[in-house]
């Protein structure tokens, strides 16, 4: 929140006023489990809040914030994303449950402002630039509607626009730019940063303090880890000493938001502790090798990027540029470095430099990735902060794809060094060949031998190629993965709905599901 002209971290009170005294271990679960938690987990850091909603006790199909549904605090005790009260899917398609929870959201941030005294809110929103128009003109929509119904219920008077173009609503590849910028200090003069979370990362080129290129593409978090344990239960069971009846059903969504209770208790003790010990584990060896893959092949979009806006006059340094990476997905790149600690001095620093040099073709200068120190704080601080040394944070052209690898479009054929802009419905999409992809293994494995590091190693049997012939195993397995990709997120009909994603990195979301699937054994 922004108060005179200062971001500052949202206390998240207790509010509970008892009018008769309940024994702790009876009282604590019930509000749990049927009301507002007595105290929000952990208690040293609550925020940000899992999207977790519990309709436990309230009218099925009801509305009423509360009673109907709550902001759910899960714990690994007894939290069950299966149990049929438990929604884990809150995206927007999901609206009654999406509703509820961000009804239930505003209403215990009005609860503490009014506490505070506090008579008005302005609310500041982000979101991802993957966003279709659709998805933004409904997420600004139903923050206006919600807020008009609950400003007679609260006594508070809200400001929220309905205009997704306004200046209250901005991207988070903005947004956590303006936190390094300014939160931070760190200088933008040719940088970029990346809001890395759970589904989605937002990248932001800036050069001169003003912002060249903004995208939003969707491999995070759960591309990077999520999935390989999805597919590998046994993993968790094996190296977290969880039971595996708990994790061997769970599915997508309810998988996703079990393992984020797990890593939020868990994966700072089990870095420091564990992760130093499975060096030489071969489970460890193959995972470390799929989210480098996963790593190096986003850090190869970027000099993509670079190289190409280099070529269209709107880079001019030729060079490859430091990155600022936040978000909770920055924090995966701990479990790259054998010491479960990602630094400025570690090896993998010198990997994703050169794969960022391999990528856009400019010299490999060394240049460092700086980890945020505040992750998942960034996009909220830099939304309300007021002044700013950058410019173009409300540029509103038009910033279309770039694609990254060669596809067609209804027929009509790009290359990897062209935009991806969708004017008219889609009926045909492909990506007909693997030759940026292909390349970018290649230059995987030239990067493991040219930096010389210790604590990725390279695919078995894989002929340092990038021929598609030489390594047919792979890219056949690739093939059928992409095929079934592209059906699951049916990239065809009306152009307002499609959220677009850069062709290299749907090849590269391929590639990964059939490494994974083979680390699995489920091949």
């Amino acid at each position: 929140m922004s108060r005179a002209g200062s971001a500052e971290l949202l206390p998240l009170n207790n509010l509970l006023f008892k009018v008769t005294e309940g024994q702790l271990e009876t009282r604590f679960p019930a509000l749990f489990e049927y009301f507002i938690p007595e105290e929000f987990l952990p208690t040293e850091k609550p925020l940000p809040l899992s999207s977790v909603l519990t309709t436990r006790g309230g009218v099925r199909g009801g509305q009423n914030a509360i009673f109907d549904g709550r902001l759910y605090v899960p714990n690994l005790v007894r939290f069950d994303p299966k149990a049929e009260w438990i929604e884990t899917d809150l995206k927007w398609d999901n609206f009654k449950s999406n509703r509820l929870f961000l009804k239930n959201l505003i209403l215990h941030i009005s609860a503490i402002a009014i506490r505070q005294g506090i008579n008005q809110i302005h609310w500041m929103l982000s979101f991802p630039s993957a966003f279709s128009r659709n998805d933004r003109n409904a997420y600004a929509k139903a923050w206006n509607d919600l807020t008009e119904e609950l400003k007679g219920k609260t006594g508070i008077r809200y400001e929220c626009s309905s205009d997704p173009e306004s200046k209250y609503f901005r991207t988070e590849s903005l947004a956590i730019a303006q936190y390094f910028a300014d939160e931070e200090r760190h200088d933008l003069m040719y940088s970029t940063c990346i809001d890395m979370g759970g589904g989605t990362s937002d990248i932001s080129i800036w050069e001169s303090n003003r912002l060249i290129h903004q995208c939003s593409i969707q491999l995070a978090g759960r591309d990077l880890l999520s999935k390989f344990l999805e597919l590998n239960p046994k993993f968790i069971e094996q190296r977290f000493g969880r039971n595996l009846q708990e994790w061997q059903n769970l599915r997508d969504g309810a998988f996703h938001a079990k393992l984020d209770v797990l890593l939020r208790w868990q994966s700072e003790q089990w870095l420091k502790e564990v992760r130093p010990t499975l060096h030489q584990a071969e489970d460890m060896q193959g995972l470390t090798r799929l989210m480098a893959i996963g790593f190096g092949g986003l850090y190869y979009y970027v000099g993509i990027l670079l190289r190409v806006l280099n070529e269209e006059g709107k880079y001019k340094q030729e060079k490859i540029t430091p990155v600022y990476l936040g978000g909770n997905g920055s924090r995966l790149l701990h479990w790259l470095d054998p010491t479960g600690t990602f630094a400025l001095h570690s090896e993998v620093n010198d990997f994703l430099s050169r794969m960022l040099a391999c990528g856009s073709g400019f010299e490999d200068t060394g240049v460092p990735t700086r980890l945020s120190k505040k992750p998942k704080d960034e996009v909220a601080c830099g939304l309300v902060l007021d002044v700013s040394i950058l410019q173009g944070l409300n540029l509103k052209t038009k910033d279309p794809v770039i694609t990254g690898e060669n596809c067609e479009l209804n027929g009509i054929s790009l290359s990897w060094n062209q935009r991806l802009e969708i004017e008219e419905d889609v009926e045909n999409f492909r990506i007909p060949t693997f030759s940026c992809l292909a390349k970018f293994l290649h230059d995987f494995h030239y990067a493991l031998n040219a930096t010389g590091i210790e604590g990725i190693l390279p695919i078995k049997d894989f002929k340092r190629s990038a021929e598609l012939s030489d390594n047919r195993k792979i890219w056949e397995g690739t093939r059928r993965e992409l095929a079934q990709l592209l059906q699951s997120q049916n990239l065809q009909g009306n152009a307002s709905r499609i959220r677009i994603e850069p062709p290299f990195i749907l090849g590269l979301k391929a590639l990964l599901n059939y490494l994974g699937r083979e680390w699995a054994g489920r091949q």
